[in-house]
C-alpha cells in the first residue's frame, strides 16, 4: 500500500473523500504512524521473533523513507531490479558492459550442495548477494512534510528501544556487555541491527552538505563476475549512527579523542571492551556480518581505531583471524573498505608473512584409504584462503602503492614456491630440479609457473577438446589475475607475457567462451592498461578461430574488446576486412550481428569513408557514456598505452579528421 504504483489504487477516494464508497474516511498516513506506535512497545520481544524481525524491519524502512535492493540481478533471469544508478542498470547501464550473453528464464536443476565452499573464503553459494539503498517512492500522501517529521521522531524512539538506548547519546559512561551484545548474534535480532545501521547511515550520509561529504576519488564500479561490492554510505562524527556502534562495541570515544595517533597501541588498549567484543563477533556467523557492515560504513579515523582494537594489525592475530572459518570473511570486509594508502601500507606489511609462507595457498589434502587419516582430515578444516589473496590484490589495485603490489606479488610467488618444495620433499624426490627449487624458494616460482596455479588451468588441457566444453576455473584467482593486470607497469607485463605464452591457442579460446574467464582474463588483457600489446599478440593467435568466436554467446564479447583495442587503424581495418567474407555465418545470430554493428563490417564494404565515419561516431557515443557514468579509460602515468596524453590524443584525431576530409574531397 505504501509504494507507489503497487497497491495504492485499493486506497483512492472518491469525490467526497470517502474509500470506494464506504461512510469511513481514511487516511494511510494516520494508519501507519498508528501502527508503528503500537508495535514500538513491543519491539524488544518482536526483535528476537523470527517473524516480528521482519516486520520491525519493514516498518523501520518505511519512517526512513528508504528500501533495500539487489545491487546484482540473478543469473539466468531477466528479473530487473528498479533502483537509482543500481540493480535496474544490469542490461542497460554500467553493469551492462560487464553481463555476458543474454539472460533467459530457464528451468531450474537440482545442483548438487558443494561441501566445503565457503571454507575456501571465497563464499558459498553462486549468486553474490548483495543490496544497496535506494529512496522509496511512496505515494504522494507519505511525502508531506508534517508526515516526515513525525516519521523521524517515530524512528529514533523505536531505535533507542531496539537497541537498549537510554537517550543519552553523548554520556561518556561505558556500559559492560549485556543484552544488545547477544542479540547482534541472534539469528533475527543480528540481522535487524545490521538493517538499522545501513539506514541510520544512509540517513545521515545524504543529511550532509555536498562540500563535507570527502571524495574517495575514484571508485571501480560495482561488478558481479569481479566481485566487486558497491560503496556502503558512511557516516559522520558525533551521528546516531556513530553512538550505535559505540553502544554496539562498548566502545569508549573520551579514549580514542583523548589521543589522535591511531598508531599508539597503549590508547587502543585502554579500550576495556572493545577488542573482546570485536574478537568474538567476528568468529560468529551472523555478528561477523554486524561487523562487517560497521567497517563498511564508518570514517576512516574509527576504521583504524578499529583495526588496533581488534589486532587486526599484529601478524599473529590477523593470522588467526584469516584461518578462521567465519572471520576470514571480516578480513576481506576490512581489506575492501579501505580508504588510504596508508591503512593499506599497515596492512601489506602484516599479510606479507602470512601469504609467502604458503598456508593460505595450499588446498586439502588427497584423501587417503586409511580410516585414521579419513577421520583426520574430516577433522581439520580447508585452510585455503585464496579469498584473501583476491581481496589484498583488489585492495593494492586500487588503493595501494607500486611498493605495496610489489611487496604482495612478490609473497605470493614466495608461497606458491613453498607449497611446490614442501610437495617435493614429500614426495622424497632428489634431483637437480628439487635443489633448484629450493634455491629459488627465497626469489619464489616464476610467473609462468605460478598463473597455473592461480587460475587453476594448466596449458594444454583443452587441447583436442570438443568447443564449447566449460571450464572450471578457480574464481578467487582469477579475480586476483584480473587486478594483477592493472598493476604497475613493471609488474604487470611478466604476467601479460606470461599468459599468451603458456597457454595455447585452444586454452585461450576456453577462457574466451568462459563466462569467468571472459571477464577477469580476457578483460583484464583488452580493457587493462596493456591492452595495446595484448591485443596485437591476440589477434595473431586467434586470427583463424575469430569467426568462431563471433558467434558465441560469451565468446563475442572478446572480439568487440579485441577490436576496440587495437591500437592502429591498419589492425582494425585487417579485422574488419577478415569478418567481412563471412557475413552470412555473423548475421545467422544476435551475437554475430553484434559483432558486425561494432566492427562496422558492412560499413568496411561500402568503403574507406563509410568505415571511419562509423567509427567516429562509435567513439562519441564511448566518450558520451563515459561522461555520463564517470568512467575514463584505464591507464597510469607509466603505462606504454597512457604515454599518450590528452593532447596527444587530440592531435591524432585532427589528423584522421584531415584524412577524412581529403578522402571526401577526392
Amino acid at each position: 500500500l505504501v509504494i507507489h504504483d503497487s497497491y495504492d489504487s485499493l486506497l483512492q477516494k472518491d469525490e467526497d473523500g470517502y474509500l470506494d464508497g464506504e461512510s469511513v474516511p481514511h487516511s494511510l498516513s494516520k494508519i501507519l504512524l498508528q501502527s508503528i506506535e503500537e508495535l514500538k512497545q513491543f519491539s524488544t520481544e518482536l526483535a528476537v521473533h523470527v517473524c516480528g524481525s521482519h516486520v520491525l524491519r519493514t516498518a523501520l524502512c518505511i519512517l526512513a523513507g528508504v528500501e533495500f535492493a539487489e545491487a546484482f540481478a540473478h543469473p539466468g533471469s531477466n528479473k530487473q531490479v528498479s533502483c537509482e544508478g543500481m540493480g535496474g542498470d544490469w542490461d542497460t547501464g554500467v553493469l551492462g558492459a560487464t553481463r555476458r550473453g543474454k539472460l533467459k528464464d530457464k528451468k531450474k536443476k537440482k545442483k548438487k550442495k558443494s561441501g566445503n565452499t565457503a571454507a575456501d573464503g571465497t563464499g558459498g553459494s553462486s549468486h553474490q548477494e548483495a543490496t544497496v539503498m535506494k529512496v522509496m517512492k511512496v505515494v504522494s500522501e507519505l511525502e508531506a512534510k508534517d508526515f516526515r517529521k513525525d516519521t523521524d521522531a517515530l524512528l529514533h524512539e523505536m531505535v533507542g528501544i531496539i537497541t537498549f538506548s537510554d537517550g543519552n547519546t553523548q554520556g561518556s559512561e561505558v556500559n559492560p556487555p549485556g543484552e544488545l551484545q547477544q542479540n547482534t548474534c541472534h539469528p533475527s535480532a543480528g540481522p535487524l541491527l545490521v538493517q538499522v545501521l545501513r539506514l541510520l547511515s544512509y540517513r545521515d550520509f545524504h543529511s550532509q552538505p555536498v562540500s563535507k561529504k570527502k571524495d574517495n576519488g575514484k571508485e571501480p564500479a560495482p561488478d558481479r563476475r569481479l566481485g566487486i561490492l558497491p560503496q556502503e554510505p558512511t557516516y559522520s562524527h558525533e551521528s546516531e549512527a556513530e553512538s550505535l556502534v559505540h553502544r554496539l562495541l562498548c566502545w569508549d570515544p573520551t579514549i580514542a579523542n583523548d589521543n589522535g595517533n591511531n598508531e599508539s597501541e597503549q590508547a587502543q588498549a585502554k579500550q576495556p571492551y572493545a577488542g573482546e567484543i570485536i574478537y568474538g563477533l567476528s568468529g560468529e556467523p551472523r555478528g561477523s556480518i554486524l561487523l562487517e557492515a560497521i567497517f563498511r560504513c564508518c570514517p576512516e579515523s574509527f576504521q583504524d581505531a578499529l583495526c588496533t582494537a581488534g589486532g587486526f594489525y599484529e601478524e599473529a592475530t590477523l593470522r588467526e583471524y584469516i584461518q578462521h572459518g567465519v572471520s576470514n570473511f571480516v578480513v576481506q570486509a576490512i581489506l575492501t573498505s579501505f580508504r588510504n594508502r596508508d591503512q593499506v601500507a599497515r596492512m601489506v606489511k602484516c599479510l606479507t608473512a602470512i601469504v609467502e609462507d604458503g598456508s593460505i595457498l595450499k588446498g586439502k589434502t588427497a584423501p587417503s584409504d586409511s580410516a585414521d587419516n579419513e577421520e583426520d582430515s574430516r577433522s581439520k578444516p580447508n585452510n585455503r584462503r585464496m579469498g584473501i589473496v583476491w581481496r589484498a590484490f583488489e585492495m593494492c589495485a586500487t588503493k595501494g602503492s607500486s611498493q605495496d603490489q610489489e611487496q604482495i606479488l612478490s609473497a605470493m610467488l614466495r608461497g606458491f614456491a613453498s607449497i611446490s618444495t614442501v610437495s617435493d620433499d614429500a614426495d622424497g624426490q632428489k634431483s637437480e630440479e628439487k635443489k633448484r627449487r629450493k634455491r629459488s624458494k627465497a626469489k619464489g616460482l616464476s610467473v609462468e609457473e605460478s598463473i597455473p596455479r592461480l587460475l587453476g588451468l594448466m596449458p594444454g588441457s583443452c587441447d583436442g577438446e570438443v568447443d564449447g566444453k566449460r571450464l572450471t576455473l578457480d574464481a578467487a584467482g582469477a579475480r586476483a589475475l584480473y587486478h594483477v593486470l592493472h598493476f604497475k607497469e613493471r609488474l604487470r607485463s611478466d604476467w601479460v607475457d606470461g599468459i599468451l605464452n603458456i597457454y595455447s591457442r585452444e586454452d585461450l579460446l576456453s577462457i574466451a567462451n568462459d563466462g569467468l574467464g571472459s571477464r577477469c582474463v580476457m578483460d583484464g588483457l583488452l580493457d587493462g592498461p596493456s591492452r595495446s600489446i595484448a591485443s596485437k599478440r591476440l589477434i595473431t593467435t586467434l586470427s583463424d578461430r575469430i569467426l568462431f568466436l563471433s558467434t558465441e554467446r560469451v565468446g563475442h564479447h572478446t572480439v568487440e574488446k579485441l577490436f576496440r583495442a587495437l591500437p592502429t587503424m591498419e589492425d582494425k581495418a585487417s579485422l574488419s576486412a577478415d569478418l567481412s567474407h563471412s557475413l552470412n555465418r555473423l548475421g545467422s545470430n544476435a551475437m554475430g550481428r553484434s559483432v558486425m554493428a561494432t566492427c562496422a563490417v558492412k560499413e568496411y564494404l561500402e568503403g574507406e569513408s563509410a568505415w571511419m565515419d562509423a567509427l567516429a561516431k562509435q567513439r562519441q557515443k564511448d566518450n558520451w557514456l563515459e561522461e555520463i557514468t564517470g568512467e575514463k579509460e584505464e591507464g597510469s602515468g607509466d603505462d606504454e598505452e597512457a604515454k599518450g596524453t590528452k593532447s596527444k590524443k587530440r592531435k591524432k584525431e585532427k589528423k584522421e579528421k584531415k584524412k577524412r576530409k581529403r578522402n571526401r574531397d577526392e
